[in-house]
């Protein structure tokens, strides 16, 4: 199958397969973080376009088992999700065939757009990034396209947790370089109150060294201290 793969395991949500809305390779992304795991090699734009055929997306969310439909369905892949124009379709067809429980993964950087929240509106769990507390750390980071801002990150987020009735989760990604930065980014938590804080640290190849466990459950603290349900990879 090329647009589902898996299944997979997830520290964030389990057993998973995934759906790549991108199917592209290099990537294709509004970012270009310093840690992702694609390397800094691809296409950073903003424009919104079908990658993936729906009809072939419905092919092969039509060869999952009704045993396979029970296991979440995670749109990742190799870019930014939100990108694919047509992903309000494929989640539509992946319900539609039956899927239980359908999760979104998004670096946030178009949840400003009406197009954006509104493909995601039927999905169960949206789980945004957000790496930084301030445009310095967020150009430094995430490396986005010029059209992107960190106001409009935080405006987008903003609009999606007063407006999605699903679960919305947060996922921080912890390094060196924005872990001072951690009580500010917790207050930005404890205003947009997800439901859970992804707390991780690069581990895969990166130029990013990952912070050690005890760092990494010192900031989880900190975190919870501002009233945020916290989760980190690796914690036992």
């Amino acid at each position: 199958m090329k647009t589902i793969y898996g299944p997979v395991a997830s520290w964030r949500i389990g057993e998973c397969f995934n759906a790549d809305p991108i199917c592209r390779s290099p990537k294709v992304c509004s970012f270009d973080c310093v840690y992702c795991k694609f390397g800094s090699a691809g296409f950073v734009s903003t424009k919104r376009c079908d990658m993936v055929d729906a009809e072939e997306f419905s092919d092969d969310v039509s060869h999952l088992t009704s045993q396979q439909k029970r296991i979440p369905l995670r749109f990742s892949g190799s870019g930014e999700p939100t990108m694919a124009s047509n992903l309000g379709d494929l989640v539509s067809k992946a319900r539609v065939a039956g899927v239980s429980t359908i999760v979104a993964v998004t670096n946030s950087s178009l949840l400003s757009m009406p197009d954006v929240r509104e493909d995601l509106r039927d999905v169960d769990v949206v789980i945004a990034k957000l790496d930084a507390a301030d445009e310095h750390d967020f150009q430094s980071i995430n490396r986005p396209h010029p059209s992107v801002t960190y106001s409009n990150v935080l405006a987008g987020l903003r609009t999606m947790r007063s407006s999605f009735k699903g679960s919305l989760r947060l996922q921080i990604m912890l390094m060196e370089r924005n872990r001072y930065g951690l009580e500010a980014l917790g207050e930005i938590c404890q205003d947009l109150s997800p439901d859970i804080t992804y707390l991780s640290t690069p581990t895969r190849s990166s130029s990013c060294e990952p912070l050690s466990h005890k760092v990494m459950l010192s900031a989880a603290r900190k975190l919870e201290r501002k009233g945020c349900r916290v989760s980190v990879e690796g914690k036992l």
